[in-house]
């Protein structure tokens, strides 16, 4: 069931709500029995200094279309969204009415709330204030962020030649040197494709979003920072680069200097050292087998897979042994400097706040670099038809291009 404009308001900072008011305009204005997040993304265009628009075109700063400007790609989102909007069913016009709030945009309220409050940038702020879950009000970075992982605006993105997954990443942080080849796809009604190509390959093979995310922060240049992945997904984002490592896949994610990157992973053994008791000697001579890869290895250097922080701050396991596993990472770094990295995981902010408390000092001897890992690794999709709709949109943006 819809709900009430107010109610949604309720969940929303001052300037996500007047968002999500501009949002309720449009879908008024349209005669549209509910708001929905295609309305929001609309709004959001048509605001010249909008949040939104400021990240898409921070996200096609690296991608060079000489036949497509700036000014044509994004005239093609607009019409896209338009168009999408344009094949929803009116209602009957409602002048006082607030077109209630659709359950697919509440609950894109609600995840970006859940995101938020486990956002690395927010949870120092939280945790000190004691603000409760109750009373925590979505930014509007959050709510743009869940929005854009409603499938219908990621379809919507998807046929004016953007990857949502790209314009999220610039809205969590600016682009980090992006190199030119990681290239998105023109408008799917703007070039004719053949039959059978996607023209959607933008990383190499087997390699997704979060990997490079993650390499990014590896390959900085001038700094040594160590990738810590928060997030729901930042489990499955470890491994799946953990494993594009151990598969030799990782060539073209990082530039030439940094060729040869291997990966140790010692979660295993960290876990069963420090939940089961296990032997300080035999995971101090596992340490010692990690010091020797890096030193035999001739590429770039090693990549130290440490697992779980949740592991490291339980209640069932062994304080003593924590402390000893935090001791030998850090000497793995001070005694191999550059040719070691570390690379752990934390699932909610509260695992790492409390990994702070007990230790103080690492975030800042580790050189750690949080990395917020919002979503899943985003499929790749395929062609849409040249159906009538799409053959429209080429027909009015050739109009435009003449004027």
């Amino acid at each position: 069931m819809p709900t009430p404009v107010s109610s949604a308001r309720q969940f929303l900072t001052d300037e996500a709500a007047r968002a999500l008011d501009d949002a309720v305009a449009v879908a008024r204005r349209r005669s549209h029995a509910q708001t929905t997040s295609l309305h929001t993304i609309s709004a959001l265009l048509s605001l010249p200094s909008s949040s939104l628009r400021d990240a898409i075109c921070r996200a096609r700063t690296a991608v060079r279309f000489p036949s497509f400007s700036h000014r044509l790609h994004l005239r093609a989102l607009e019409l896209s969204v338009g168009v999408s909007l344009d094949r929803l069913p009116s209602s009957k016009p409602t002048p006082v009415e607030e077109p209630p709030v659709s359950n697919s945009l509440m609950a894109a309220i609600k995840r970006s709330q859940a995101n938020q409050r486990r956002s690395p940038e927010s949870f120092h702020f939280y945790n000190q204030n004691g603000t409760t879950s109750s009373l925590l009000k979505v930014e509007l970075k959050h709510f743009v962020l869940s929005i854009l992982d409603d499938p219908i605006v990621n379809r919507v993105f998807s046929e004016a030649g953007f990857r949502s997954c790209d314009v999220k990443l610039a809205l969590l942080q600016p682009p980090v040197q992006s190199s030119t080849r990681f290239l998105s796809s023109p408008p799917v009604f703007l070039c004719n494709l053949e039959p059978g190509r996607t023209g959607l390959t933008p990383f190499p093979l087997g390699v997704d979003e979060n990997s490079r995310r993650i390499a990014e922060v590896i390959a900085m240049k001038g700094k040594k920072m160590n990738p810590l992945l928060m997030g729901v997904y930042a489990k499955d984002a470890f491994r799946n680069f953990v494993e594009l490592l151990q598969k030799g896949l990782g060539g073209g994610l990082f530039p030439p200097g940094m060729s040869g990157l291997s990966v140790v992973c010692v979660e295993k053994e960290i876990v069963e050292f420090v939940k089961d008791g296990g032997s300080e000697e035999k995971m101090g001579l596992r340490f010692k087998e990690v010091g020797c890869e890096v030193e035999k290895c001739l590429g770039a250097g090693v990549v130290v897979g440490f697992g779980e922080i949740e592991v490291l701050v339980g209640d069932d396991v062994d304080g003593g042994g924590v402390r000893f596993v935090v001791s030998e990472l850090g000497r793995l770094l001070e005694v191999y400097g550059e040719k070691v990295w570390l690379m752990g995981v934390a699932e909610t902010s509260e695992a790492y706040s409390k990994f702070l408390r007990l230790f103080p000092g690492v975030e800042k001897d580790w050189d750690l670099h949080l990395v917020t890992v919002t979503s899943a690794t985003p499929s790749m999709e395929g062609l849409y038809s040249k159906s009538r709709l799409v053959l429209s949109m080429k027909h009015r943006l050739g109009h435009e291009t003449q004027h």
